[in-house]
């Protein structure tokens, strides 16, 4: 029985530590705190946003215009939730972290894939660029969107320069480089392309792609991604007694997902069979 006023502790729930961070009281109910809800979350997140960002393309670049501007009110106050939970180490801070987070990195590849904010070169690689002009028409491509997602970063540093919970700047700088790998990635050859996914008035990327076997970059980025998720996720139950646990485990899911996505990538091509003509 609990005593006067001390709130009773009930099996499996979260108390706060002195330092305002939270510690599990029994590891019967840990589990899904690292192993499921995070991953839930992220999966959640990512499938949604990534659908929601390709039907918008699917409609045109206007369409993703118009949603931009729409969603700059929902931008604005995912970064004033971040500023809110600046110094929440709690379970719920580092939801309401990953999530702000995301739906920022989110506007900003709608800005991207909407047309908004691209680069200079917005024409298909020119025929006979190798090597380092290559890389740099690409580079070319996307040039804008890289200093919005820095001048984004230098944003978030004023804004939480007094910070503790780091975790939503976390996710977009992690997703920045998980992006750019696989950018990287592609651009040097994979085997499994889908260009037809673009939408038209962003068509001309595919001619960057290279469909080939994989590079010598692929092996050491899909080992360093895939390597760095499983030692988040053993961090992630090493302290799983503490609300760092689920913390740890958002971005060792966020992280596990890109993996993925590097690893699909050298699945080999789709087969797509030929019309057979009637008269033949």
């Amino acid at each position: 029985m609990a005593r006067c006023g001390t709130p009773a502790l009930v099996p499996g729930s979260w108390r706060p530590d002195l330092d305002g961070a939270t510690a599990m009281l029994t590891p019967l109910p840990v589990w899904p705190h690292i192993f499921l809800y995070p991953l839930l979350a992220a999966i959640g997140l990512w499938v949604g946003l990534t659908a929601g960002v390709a039907a918008l393309n699917r409609r045109g670049p206007h369409a993703g215009r118009i949603a931009l501007l729409l969603g700059l009110p929902l931008l604005a106050l995912a970064h004033h939730e971040l500023w809110l939970v600046r110094h929440d180490m709690g379970l719920a801070g580092a939801y309401r972290a990953f999530v702000a987070g995301t739906l920022i990195w989110a506007w900003h590849e709608l800005a991207f894939y909407s047309g908004v904010l691209t680069g200079p070169w917005r024409a298909p690689c020119p025929t006979g660029a190798r090597g380092v002009f290559r890389f740099g028409y690409a580079l070319g491509t996307h040039l804008h969107h890289e200093i919005a997602v820095a001048a984004e970063l230098i944003l978030l540093a004023w804004l939480l320069h007094d910070a503790r919970n780091l975790l939503g700047p976390l996710v977009i700088m992690l997703s920045w480089a998980l992006q750019h790998s696989a950018k990287l990635n592609v651009l040097l050859g994979v085997r499994s392309l889908n260009v037809e996914l673009f939408p038209p008035h962003l068509r001309y990327l595919g001619s960057f792609w290279a469909c080939r076997p994989p590079s010598a970059f692929f092996l050491p980025s899909v080992s360093v991604a895939t390597l760095l998720a499983i030692m988040l996720w053993l961090a992630a139950y090493a302290h799983r007694f503490e609300a760092t646990g689920p913390r740890l485990a958002l971005l060792a899911a966020l992280i596990s997902l890109g993996a993925l996505e590097h690893w699909l990538l050298a699945l080999p091509p789709r087969r797509v069979e030929a019309p057979v003509s009637e008269h033949a």
